[in-house]
């Protein structure tokens, strides 16, 4: 279980134990205005189940024979367009990577520092002596 899990479980057994609290004419209250509440709430539309291949189950619209047919265009189609997308990303990555590389590079070249500065272990240790005494 995850942080996240446990937090939301925490949250809901104070919320309960609240709940037994409540004096009972309030709670009778809540519970009437939860049932309105959800009086209004809209039933979800009905999909059509059917059995596909494998005795997994399929929501869709449609003839059998049709799905069945255009099933592996389809997938084809998704795992295409997947490929594209990822390849985009990494492409476009690539371009942020350089733009930020390039601004490292400038900063290194103008700086009065030389670029084997940076590299000295007792520059690293003055560093980090500078930034816990201004962190305080």
């Amino acid at each position: 279980m995850n942080r996240e899990e446990l937090f939301a479980r925490r949250i809901c057994e104070w919320l309960d134990e609240s709940a037994r609290q409540l004096p009972p004419d309030i709670a009778e209250r809540l519970r009437a205005a939860r049932e309105r509440a959800l009086a209004y709430q809209p039933l979800p539309a009905e999909l059509p189940l059917k059995v596909g291949a494998g005795g997994t189950a399929v929501l869709g619209h449609g003839h059998e024979a049709d799905d069945e047919q255009a099933n592996p265009w389809r997938t084809l189609l998704a795992i295409v367009a997947l490929l594209i997308g990822m390849a985009f990303s990494y492409y476009w990555n690539g371009f942020d990577a350089a733009d930020l590389n390039e601004e490292i590079d400038s900063a290194l070249l103008a700086d009065d520092l030389s670029p084997k500065a940076y590299l000295d272990p007792g520059f690293q240790a003055w560093l980090s002596h500078y930034a816990q005494e201004s962190a305080r």
